[in-house]
């Protein structure tokens, strides 16, 4: 892990109070020290939805807030939540879930655990918890008094008491290698060189600034977010319908984490702003059980435009403005935006990493170099021959050949006494943003559409786009057509970064990332969605941190993912 952090097991969530205590001392004495992993394990989320005293510290306010959020679905369904707070120094990992199967799919190394006794616990489970431990980790019992309760007891052999209520994990033999942190090739942050300048580059960026890393993002445009990250608006959302579904288990997590990022950096209300979505079903779509969805009755929400329209409501969506979350995250302390820095080749040499422009000036140079820069990464490899060849691995190398882009567009106009407005965004095939606050007032936004070609005329795609509203929202078709035929419509068009299996691709690109090269791209459809959870992920598996994600969900993002695959 980074210099300085800190990495606390906590067995048994319950209120937060544990972690509450372990913020406080970390905010006592956090000059200087690297993040605070905070891993509580809950058997399930229920935690309660009144507004906290005004008497509560500001960060139990805040903690209250966000389990508040976490439970607007109803108890959160089992998985991990990352919750970063103060300025993402504080990153509290919330696995719910039964305890066995959270503790099997956790990737941490712990520097202190939290038993508690309130469940009996396993032999398998006490196995698993001394797995997550290395020499030198404290272990205390969440009540003192519980001491020596656990079942089957911890074995003396491994756990020596301290004299004061505390044991440490200290065997008497060498442990096995495969115990200690993955070595990634960085003992502690240096500097770090992001190509592309899009939401995933700048996430990246702040994620590792905030571990101490000096990141120069690279944008071969006159500004940042010039890609697919430049639509005025968008929608994230938690996909899928069935709670088995890896797509709604990973979209869920990222939801929540993208929430808290926004709630803490931008401006609700104008910056973005939660309170779900309708979810409009295809005509004999079936949806799947165990969904969020909530079918009770919302056409006081929806407007008179949804008259007879089945919708039900899902109520872990918001909208955002991207390029607002870009501008902040590229502000972080230790990040520094080069523009019009067009990036030709890569060479690796001494352990650097540097990158040349097509002048042949060297626009950068690092020990670590991230890949942020979508569809543009595979022509940069291709034009940087034998370096970047043997910097990837086969697996990596066939992740990136089978890239391939995908088209969309975005139509808008005025919202402003638009009749049969919805009151809420509309998601089904494509999305309806019905009232985005602007500097020309309130614009609706629709789309976005995926084609494999971008040679549609404009006016194609906003008869596109106008078409989805149509299926959407059936009372708007009217009013948005007298707006496109009165040529007061606009249209934003993109190109979209998309995987084989239309997962990110996030990791080094090589199995153990000894070189230095790394990837953070092809969010594809979802990139509003995922590109959070992802520079999470891509930091943590970086700094030997604790994951965001089960180690399940975790593989099926990794770069590395089709290696010993066939096809």
């Amino acid at each position: 892990m980074a210099a300085g952090a800190t990495c606390i097991l906590d067995t048994a969530f319950e209120q937060g109070e544990g972690f509450l205590r372990a913020w406080r001392s970390y905010a006592d004495a956090s000059a200087g020290t690297g993040p605070l992993h905070y891993v509580a394990l809950a058997q399930t989320g229920h935690w309660p939805s009144a507004e906290p005293p005004t008497t509560s510290s500001l960060p139990a306010q805040i903690l209250a807030r966000a389990l508040r959020a976490l439970c607007v679905a109803g108890p959160p369904a089992p998985g991990f939540y990352r919750l970063p707070f103060d300025q993402g120094r504080v990153l509290l990992t919330l696995c719910i879930g039964p305890r066995a199967a959270s503790l099997m799919q956790l990737v941490m190394q712990a520097d202190h655990i939290v038993v508690s006794t309130d469940k009996a616990w396993a032999a398998s489970e006490l196995r698993r918890l001394q797995a997550l431990a290395r020499r030198g980790t404290t272990l205390a019992w969440a009540d003192a008094s519980d001491m020596g309760k656990a079942s089957p007891a911890l074995d003396a052999a491994l756990w020596k008491p301290r004299g004061d209520g505390i044991l440490v994990f200290d065997p008497s033999w060498a442990l096995r290698s495969s115990r200690a942190a993955p070595n990634c090739g960085f003992e502690k942050p240096g500097d770090c060189t992001v190509i592309g300048a899009g939401i995933s580059g700048a996430l990246v960026a702040r994620a590792l600034a905030l571990r101490g890393w000096q990141v120069t993002v690279l944008e071969r445009h006159s500004q940042a977010a010039c890609g697919a990250s430049g639509l005025p608006a968008g929608l994230v959302s938690a996909s899928g319908d069935a709670c088995a579904d890896p797509l709604f288990a990973l979209t869920r997590s990222a939801y929540h984490l993208t929430r808290q990022t926004l709630q803490s950096m931008l401006v609700q209300g104008e910056d973005w702003d939660e309170g779900g979505a309708m979810r409009a079903h295809a005509p004999g779509r079936r949806r799947g059980a165990g969904n969020t969805e909530h079918a009770a009755a919302i056409d006081h929400a929806a407007g008179p435009a949804y008259a007879g329209v089945r919708s039900p409501w899902r109520p872990e969506a918001l909208w955002l403005k991207p390029q607002a979350l870009i501008r902040a995250c590229l502000s972080t302390p230790g990040v520094t935006l080069r523009c019009e820095a067009g990036v030709e080749s890569l060479r690796y040499i001494s352990s650097q990493w540097r990158a040349t422009a097509a002048n042949g000036q060297a626009l950068a140079s690092s020990n670590l170099l991230v890949l942020c820069n979508a569809m543009d990464a595979t022509r940069l490899l291709d034009q940087t021959g034998k370096t970047a060849a043997e910097a990837l691995s086969p697996a990596a190398d066939r992740a990136l050949a089978r890239l391939h882009p995908r088209y969309g567009s975005i139509s808008s106009g005025s919202a402003v006494n638009l009749p049969n407005r919805p009151a809420l965004p509309v998601q089904g095939n494509g999305h309806l943003l019905p009232a985005v606050p602007g500097a020309q007032g309130l614009q609706w936004m629709a789309g976005a559409g995926f084609e494999a070609m971008d040679n549609a005329t404009d006016a194609h795609c906003h008869q596109a786009n106008l078409g989805r509203v149509a299926q959407l929202v059936p009372g708007l078709a009217g009013p948005l057509q007298v707006q496109y035929e009165a040529g007061k419509l606009g249209l934003w068009r993109g190109q979209r970064c998309v995987s084989h299996d239309r997962l990110p691709l996030v990791g080094p690109a090589t199995v153990g990332g000894e070189n230095g090269l790394w990837m953070c791209l092809a969010m594809g459809a979802r990139g509003l969605t995922f590109a959070a959870l992802c520079a999470e992920l891509l930091a943590a598996h970086l700094m030997a941190e604790p994951l965001p994600l089960p180690q399940r969900l975790a593989r099926l993002l990794n770069v590395q993912r089709l290696q010993g695959r066939k096809s």
